[in-house]
């Protein structure tokens, strides 16, 4: 009783002393009191610093700046210790000194609109990003580094660094964690990295660095050696070469029993893989892809039992693959070879010790029959065997496996039978399908919820299913291209209010266009071409405000453009080519289409003249309208097309790229033209964003062929065959620097070759013939091999090689090639010059010769000395005088009189 009053005093001291100390404490974290005022200081020069300062960092008021938007401060002292800006939408050139943030540990700056050309950090700094940040105007970068001995990680990405620097001793000793990703180096590793010695994480992909591994960090003792706490390595996207047998071969080096992570990939190392790989038994993730590695995959890989992810695809891999390689890797999530030569030997009975979500096999052989151990694996999301030489109906227990696929690609193999069957599949993404390039037959009964379906290229026949929005409602692209289907489009496709791209040429369509398309907003390609499609283009299509391509060509359309599609004010290409359309070609096009690349319009009937609004689409590279009823001339604004003359290679040429989860990118609709070029119809797909083009052929135009045509450097194909089209050749046609096919045959073109054409160095196919042409053909550079004959015939008066031998009036120059009709004065003196020059020597030749003549002792050597002279005098005197006649017909042709 009454045992509280007998509390000792020193028990009650101390008891308020705790007390004390835990309200202190306590406090820390709140700091009610004003923070120390030289830091409060530094953090608003900092702010003020900043451009609109005023809208930004708008907690920074007040006294207690540990209160202050990614501020924090120690509980105890006071002191700021992390300032994370990390993302806030800071801008301005700021000079970043923070010395007098005597305590700061944690610097996070990265990911704003900073630019920084001066750095001066406090000693006590243990973790800086400036991810993002651009430090190209600060010099002294490394150097403030290195002055942060308690450094534990730095990020440096993206920072458009270009020196790696130079220290003569390190002190960042206690740095673990260093990334300069994606900057521009561009030279090999610097020496005093390897002095690093407690790098965990080490960070150099898509920083142009070079050189060979095994002369850089191959030598073990010196440099990679001394890493032993590396756990992850990133060397990829570089433009390192040469073997990886020396720094990953020895087995001596310390990084066997530390290094996890490992990626090489996208670089130009090569040799064959090292046979000690398995001794790297912590090593969780193997990529090499993108090399020039040869040769068999060792079979020590199999007991890598911590492997998670093993990728060696795009290299020059051959050999088999068995259950050796693969049977201890029980921790297997990701496998991915493709691109290789590679040949999987695996007994079908064979159960796999993994559980794999991504599988990559394309271009490896699995077949002929379905691979069988793909039955066990239940948590599969993309698989991809295309081009696997699998020869097989897909077996009835894959849909027990496909309710996680949610992208599959087994083209180009020769699969059969039924389509597969496929459960839903969970995911918020659109699902991708592609089954292109197989055999299978028939597309009823084939449901699926996949976003993006590629059924093209194979033996599909009978009809579009009249149900298809509801058998396959999450479309958003779709291609049945390359097929046997007949019938109708269904009108029920215009349900599927989600599609993109639709893709339904080369089948046997046949009926009108459903005009309910034009209610899919969405829709940024129809490609109906090479069907047997009739009537009128429906009005309703210029509803397609975002479409960048038409493509309607070889199909039975008639009638005319409707006006409607000015209003395709984003399109690109449109190719109505290979129909019945009538009319004149709209002047609307040019006014209102001026994004058109492409614009093919050949084999319709369309007449009168080319409108000159054409003329205004600046983008423009490829221009058909062969093969109609078009009169009048060609228009000299044709020299306008600036993408022809510029080589201009911008916009988008494949649309609707997919990424599956940004490892597998694909083009799914790739633009196509057909073209006829060099005397034969090519088609253009991959190629064509490179082609520049004009064909006007198979009309009735008349004139001269503009000058203004010859502005079109980059002009590759120009055909102006089977027209009525009159005057010369222009004299300037080299300037068509870029051409490789030239066709004027059937005209009614006089004159010469102009000496200009033998500048055309990539010219490989030329059509001259059926024109009133004559004179001596060119020669020099690429004319030379063209010595087909053909290519001449049905003209007047040609001759020279691949033809007869010219007379010595062939030289002459034809009349009406003279640039202007002047004479240029000096050449046709000069001509005369050396005349004169022969005749003069001649006379006193003579004198002489008669004075000599009644000295029989200087007679007979005399002569004998003066006809080895005379003829060698008289030949000279021909070769000169036919120099300057080749000297002045040249200039006079090429414009330089």
């Amino acid at each position: 009783m009454g045992s509280s009053a007998n509390i000792p005093v020193v028990e009650l001291l101390a008891l308020l002393i705790l007390l004390q100390s835990f309200l202190f404490c306590c406090s820390g974290t709140n700091f009610h009191g004003s923070c120390i005022n030289i830091e409060r200081e530094t953090l608003l020069r900092f702010k003020s610093s900043l451009a609109n300062s005023s809208n930004t960092l708008t907690s920074w008021v007040g006294d207690n700046c540990c209160r202050w938007e990614g501020v924090s401060c120690d509980n105890t002292t006071g002191h700021v210790v992390e300032l994370d800006l990390f993302m806030r939408g800071l801008e301005g050139k700021v000079s970043l000194h923070l010395g007098n943030l005597s305590n700061l540990q944690h610097l996070e700056l990265g990911s704003n609109g900073l630019a920084i050309d001066t750095l001066y950090f406090p000693s006590s700094l243990k973790y800086l990003d400036l991810e993002g940040v651009p430090l190209n105007k600060c010099a002294n970068w490394l150097q403030s580094i290195n002055m942060l001995p308690s450094l534990l990680e730095l990020y440096l990405s993206f920072c458009e660094l270009s020196i790696t620097g130079h220290v003569s001793h390190v002190n960042l000793t206690s740095l673990e964690v260093l990334n300069l990703r994606g900057n521009n180096f561009n030279s090999t590793i610097p020496s005093w990295l390897f002095n690093i010695t407690n790098l965990q994480h080490l960070d150099l992909s898509y920083s142009a660095f070079r050189g060979s591994l095994s002369t850089q960090i191959g030598n073990i003792p010196k440099t990679l050696n001394k890493l032993c706490n590396l756990s992850e390595l990133h060397l990829e996207t570089n433009k390192f070469s040469g073997e990886i047998s020396g720094p990953f071969g020895n087995s001596s080096s310390c990084i066997h029993n530390s290094l996890q992570h490992l990626y090489l990939s996208n670089n130009s190392f090569s040799g064959s893989l090292p046979n000690n790989l398995g001794e790297f038994k912590r090593l969780k993730v193997l990529q090499l892809s993108h090399n020039f590695f040869c040769g068999s995959i060792p079979v020590s890989i199999g007991h890598l039992c911590n492997l998670q992810t093993l990728n060696f695809s795009q290299n020059s891999l051959h050999g088999e693959v068995t259950e050796l390689h693969l049977s201890k890797l029980g921790a297997l999530s990701e496998l991915v070879m493709s691109g290789n030569s590679l040949v999987f030997d695996i007994d079908a009975k064979w159960i796999p010790p993994f559980q794999l979500y991504w599988i990559d096999l394309s271009s490896c052989k699995l077949g002929p029959r379905f691979p069988q151990w793909l039955k066990t694996q239940k948590r599969i999301v993309y698989l991809v065997m295309s081009n696997a030489s699998i020869s097989d109906s897909i077996p009835d227990w894959f849909e027990n496996i496909s309710s996680t696929i949610e992208g599959l690609d087994l083209s180009y193999n020769q699969l059969f039978g039924s389509l597969p069957n496929l459960r839903k599949v969970d995911t918020l993404g659109d699902r991708f399908i592609s089954l292109k390039f197989n055999k299978f037959v028939s597309l009823a009964n084939f449901h699926t919820d996949a976003g993006i379906l590629d059924l093209s290229n194979n033996l599909l026949h009978g009809q579009i299913p009249r149900n298809i929005s509801k058998m396959m409602p999450r479309l958003q692209f779709l291609s049945l291209s390359n097929n046997y289907l007949n019938g109708t489009i269904p009108a029920s496709l215009c349900r599927i209010i989600s599609f993109n791209i639709l893709i339904l040429s080369r089948n046997r369509l046949s009926g009108r266009i459903p005009s309910c398309l034009g209610n899919l907003g969405d829709l940024t390609v129809i490609d109906l071409s090479y069907n047997m499609l009739s009537g009128h283009v429906p009005m309703s299509l210029g509803s397609q405000h975002f479409l960048a391509s038409l493509h309607l060509q070889n199909n039975n359309l008639q009638g005319k453009i409707p006006m409607s599609l000015r209003n395709l004010v984003y399109l690109e290409a449109l190719d109505l080519s290979m129909n019945a359309f009538d009319g004149f070609i709209p002047w609307w096009i040019g006014e209102s289409l001026s994004a058109l690349k492409m614009l093919s319009l050949h084999s319709n009937k369309f007449e009168g003249e080319i409108p000159l609004q054409l003329c205004h689409l600046a983008s423009l590279r490829i221009l058909n309208l062969a093969n109609n009823m078009m009169t009048g001339t060609v228009p000299t604004c044709f020299g306008n097309f600036t993408a022809i003359s510029t080589h201009e290679n911008n916009g988008i040429w494949d649309y609707h790229s997919y990424a599956l989860d940004g490892s597998f990118e694909g083009d799914v609709y790739g633009e196509n033209v057909q073209v006829y070029v060099k005397g034969i119809e090519l088609e253009y797909t991959r190629t064509l964003r490179f082609l520049y083009s004009i064909d006007l052929s198979g009309n009735n135009f008349v004139g001269e062929i503009p000058q203004e045509l010859m502005n079109l450097s980059g002009l590759q194909n120009l055909n102006l065959s089977t027209n009525k089209l009159d005057g010369h050749i222009p004299w300037n046609i080299g300037k068509l620097s870029s051409l490789e096919s030239l066709d004027l045959s059937e005209n009614e073109l006089s004159g010469s070759i102009p000496f200009s054409i033998s500048d055309l160095n990539f010219l490989s196919h030329l059509n001259l013939s059926f024109n009133h042409l004559s004179g001596r053909i060119p020669k020099g550079n690429q004319l030379q091999t063209l010595d087909d004959k053909s290519i001449y015939i049905g003209n007047d008066g040609f001759c020279g090689p691949p033809l007869n031998n010219c007379s010595d009036d062939a030289d002459e120059l034809p009349k009406g090639h003279e640039k202007g009709g002047t004479t240029r004065k000096d050449d046709s003196e000069m001509v005369w010059f050396y005349s004169g020059m022969g005749m003069g020597f001649a006379a006193g030749f003579v004198g002489v010769c008669s004075i000599l003549y009644f000295n029989d002792s200087w007679r007979c050597a005399w002569f004998g000395l003066v006809d080895r002279v005379y003829n060698k005098f008289w030949v000279t005197i021909a070769i000169k005088a036919n120099q300057v006649k080749r000297k002045f017909l040249r200039n006079k042709l090429e414009g330089n009189a």
